[in-house]
């Protein structure tokens, strides 16, 4: 999944060869679905002599993918220019604007995170919030301290996880725009299995539907694929509350 706008996309599987112009990854993790495509990638823009890409992962993943990458030079021979970087938690990073973006642990199987991107904006503290304009106005003149800055989640991708990405982080929760796995939604595959593999099932989403209260838009990714185009359609709408089905829309590649 990509944003053309701020030039990045989230994670690298198959088809990586429609995304070679975005310069910027955020993966995931390192399971063959989300980051097969690396090597590809990586490669295609050497080859059309594009800037090294920026890549970020999860800390875990960091020296094997550059084994991975480092085989995949010799194999080439030829030396392979990227920008790899195992994420920082505790860090804001500055895209263009006031944009950015902040990476949240997951749960899933293995290392992974999701991606908050985030808005930076200055907003009135509350002491201040009664005045009158020309206040504000003069203020502004005499005092520095009027403003703070707050961080508006704008997008977010959960990448595979549990239900608890969402219910364990504010950020999450009142992001605009959600990604967010829903990888089974039947109870041949019943709640149990989806977390024991890390994943998360539409009975959990249900369940915690007053979660995504502050969610403008949900999309629902990573459906199993036994699960056919019109199966899905007809079970978000029979199982979501009216509420939250209008603000959902099923993510689906074919």
């Amino acid at each position: 999944m990509s944003v053309p706008r701020l030039r990045l996309m989230f994670d690298v599987g198959r088809g990586a060869g429609k995304l070679i112009d975005i310069p910027r990854l955020l993966l995931t993790h390192g399971h063959l679905d989300h980051s097969s495509g690396l090597p590809y990638y990586i490669s295609q823009r050497c080859l059309r002599r594009l800037p090294p890409a920026d890549i970020y992962c999860p800390p875990e993943i960091f020296e094997p993918l550059s084994k991975i990458m480092r085989l995949w030079s010799e194999i080439e021979q030829y030396e392979m220019q990227y920008n790899l970087q195992p994420i920082d938690y505790n860090r804001f990073y500055e895209l263009q604007g006031n944009m950015g973006f902040r990476a949240i642990r997951s749960i899933h199987r293995v290392p992974s995170n999701g991606y908050c991107i985030i808005q930076r904006t200055k907003k009135l503290k509350a002491e201040f919030l009664g005045l009158p304009g020309h206040e504000i106005q003069r203020l502004k003149l005499e005092r520095d301290d009027l403003f703070y800055e707050a961080e508006i989640p704008m997008i977010t991708f959960s990448g595979d996880t549990q239900i608890e990405f969402v219910l364990e982080n504010e950020l999450v929760r009142s992001s605009r725009v959600l990604f967010m796995e829903c990888t089974y939604i039947c109870d041949r595959r019943p709640t149990e299995r989806a977390r024991r593999w890390g994943h998360t099932h539409l009975d959990e989403i249900v369940s915690n539907a007053d979660a995504f209260a502050d969610v403008e838009h949900l999309f629902l990714i990573h459906f199993s694929t036994r699960y056919k185009r019109e199966t899905i359609l007809k079970t978000l709408k029979e199982r979501l509350p009216d509420w939250l089905h209008e603000r959902t829309t099923a993510f689906l590649t074919a």
